[in-house]
């Protein structure tokens, strides 16, 4: 039988193997040490500890928890307890146990900013806040207490004042590598991506192994639209730390700016992998789903996937009403922007989209109502007064918003061949060239194809030409015209801005489908003629308007009478040497009627 004294002697061999690191034979030490002296707190809160070092954190628990069984009201011990359930993520009892400590010593700072650590898991940071502030009255130079405050200030979304306390810890201890971390954090909410990115490579000087810094230095890169940098930067933090799901989905991000959808999409699923109940990854893997890999029905179960698991997300309503809208389930779609309006009230492009869908359901005095939502919670006013105007209930725009032109076109780029020559029967490009190869003799002229698209236009007339230029509002459609490799030049830029700089620089000026998303063409004409050289021609396609001047379709595509070109036509010069009418593309199976004219620009 081992006596007290023997007892003690071990519990103290104990706490020379656990300060050596010697964890398994400290354990041992103190379990000898308990068969003599069951009720020997200091061995028991020690063999925790030493447990706990050897990542056996539910024993350690259980030792913790015999002590205060037989010692309730010790405070180290309630507080050495809470560190264990922080380390479980069990945040409530964490709470219970330092609030436990504070009622013996209220001034405890440690407790006060673990308790704040808790609260903070809980989403409650506020009360984390006022809980560092409590720690930081009673001991203010307290580098790691400015960091804590400055995370609950983050998670508060104050950053100007988490950027506050992170300068305060800094100036403590200048070379405290989470305080420069979380300076950047705050620094990339305010915008200020240069600064934090300085911030972040400060601290990986000092601690270059850091998988969570390089993680956040990703973040910045990605802000600062550093792509290329922002997936090495994750790259790296994967290396050093394989399961870091939050790096996998960032990554993902990185990978779909740089055009490379599906490895976004399998970075989406390591993540997954890594976290099957991953909110976010889950929408995101439904976004590249329906936007890049035009999957929607599997879009449709990942958004499903994710809304199970937290059902009041806005955002997430939001996306599967976008997919439900791509598979023509309109009355569906309706019912997932109700959700998401309903659970954000100020959710403008939720209340955008839903009017879409209810203009689509030809329900059009509720899509008028959607849509003034939309502007009144902050939506575009020029793209919402372009869709009430296509129902009637907004003055006449004089063109269609550059911003509304640049997203159909980006989104529609994939697609957009298919989809014209597939389900609309495009004719446009075919009639134009046509139009144009009776006046033209082959690579004679200069071109200048506005509204170029992907090049379907320029494409046939580029052997009539002696040098072919482009010129787009979309980036994503440029990508597929210079893919084709029939263009000189290729501009992204808006036509008439384009055209003002370009005085006599052409011999021919055409543009395909462009005028259904231009209405008033007065300028367009002036500056057409200011471009080109005497005797050259202006070909282009447009929808026919019965009835005077142009007018704006329920389509939002703009038409054109004869009359109002002919006008157009007198007033800058030209002569109009052909005009074509025809069907230039089919509309949810009914033919779109319009006309083909070629203009010539008199001496």
């Amino acid at each position: 039988m081992i006596r007290r004294n023997e007892a003690k002697n071990l519990q103290d061999r104990g706490d020379v193997l656990r300060a050596r690191k010697h964890y398994d034979d400290a354990v041992k030490s103190y379990d000898k040490a308990l068969a003599a002296n069951p009720n020997d707190v200091a061995a028991l809160h020690n063999r925790g500890i030493a447990l706990r070092c050897l990542g056996r954190p539910l024993e350690a628990l259980a030792s913790h928890d015999r002590a205060l069984a037989i010692r309730p009201d010790d405070a180290e011990g309630l507080s050495i307890r809470g560190g264990v359930l922080l380390e479980l993520k069990r945040f409530e009892e964490a709470l219970i146990s330092y609030d436990k400590v504070l009622a013996i010593h209220p001034t405890d700072v440690a407790a006060l900013h673990s308790r704040g650590i808790a609260l903070r898991h809980l989403k409650r940071p506020a009360a984390a806040l006022a809980s560092h502030d409590r720690a930081l009255a009673i001991r203010p130079a307290d580098a790691e207490g400015e960091l804590h405050r400055a995370i609950a200030l983050g998670n508060l979304d104050r950053p100007a004042e988490a950027l506050a306390s992170c300068d305060r810890a800094l100036a403590l201890q200048p070379r405290f590598v989470e305080a420069l971390h979380n300076r950047g954090v705050a620094l990339r909410n305010l915008k200020r991506p240069a600064d934090a990115l300085a911030s972040h490579d400060r601290a990986l000087a000092i601690r270059p192994k850091d998988a969570d810094g390089l993680y956040s230095r990703g973040l910045v890169l990605f802000q600062l639209e550093r792509h290329e940098e922002a997936l090495a930067a994750y790259d790296k933090a994967l290396a050093l730390k394989p399961n870091f799901a939050e790096a996998f989905n960032n990554r993902g991000h990185a990978l779909l700016e740089l055009r490379c959808p599906a490895e976004a999409l399998a970075s989406y699923e390591r993540a997954l992998a890594l976290h099957p109940r991953y909110v976010e990854a889950l929408h995101n893997r439904g976004i590249v789903l329906l936007r890049h890999l035009k999957r929607p029905l599997d879009a449709l179960a990942s958004h499903d996937r994710a809304l199970a698991l937290r059902p009041d997300a806005a955002a997430g309503h939001f996306n599967r009403g976008i997919a439900l809208f791509v598979l023509k389930r309109f009355e569906e779609a309706l019912a997932a922007y109700d959700r998401a309006c309903a659970l954000d009230p100020a959710f403008a492009e939720a209340f955008k989209n839903r009017g879409t869908v209810l203009r689509m359901l030809k329900r059009s005095e509720e899509a008028v109502s959607s849509y003034r939502q939309a502007r009144a919670n902050g939506a575009d006013s020029a793209e919402i007064n372009y869709l009430l105007a296509g129902l009637g209930a907004a003055p006449l725009p004089m063109t269609a918003p550059r911003k509304f032109v640049t997203d159909l076109f980006d989104q529609y780029a994939d697609d957009f061949e298919e989809h014209l020559a597939g389900k609309l029967k495009y004719q446009a490009p075919a009639l134009i060239s046509d139009g144009i190869a009776r006046f033209v003799s082959a690579g004679d002229v200069d071109v200048l194809d506005l509204g170029c698209g992907t090049g379907l236009v320029g494409t046939l007339l580029r052997p009539l030409a002696r040098t072919l230029t482009g010129v787009d509002l979309s980036p994503n459609m440029l990508e597929k015209a210079r893919a084709r490799q029939i263009y000189d030049q290729l501009v992204c830029a808006d036509l008439t801005e384009f055209l003002r700089k370009q005085a006599g620089k052409f011999d021919l000026v055409v543009a395909g489908d462009v005028f259904i998303y231009v209405g008033d063409l007065s300028t367009v004409f002036q500056e057409v003629a200011s471009a080109l050289r005497a005797g050259g021609l202006f070909g282009f396609s447009v929808e026919v308007n019965d009835g005077e001047g142009f007018a704006l379709r329920a389509t939002l595509r703009y038409a054109h009478s004869v009359g109002y070109l002919q006008e157009l036509a007198n007033d800058n010069r030209f002569a109009i040497e052909s005009i074509e009418s025809g069907v230039i593309r089919q509309e949810e199976g009914a033919d779109v009627s319009g006309c083909v004219l070629i203009m010539r620009l008199r001496a």
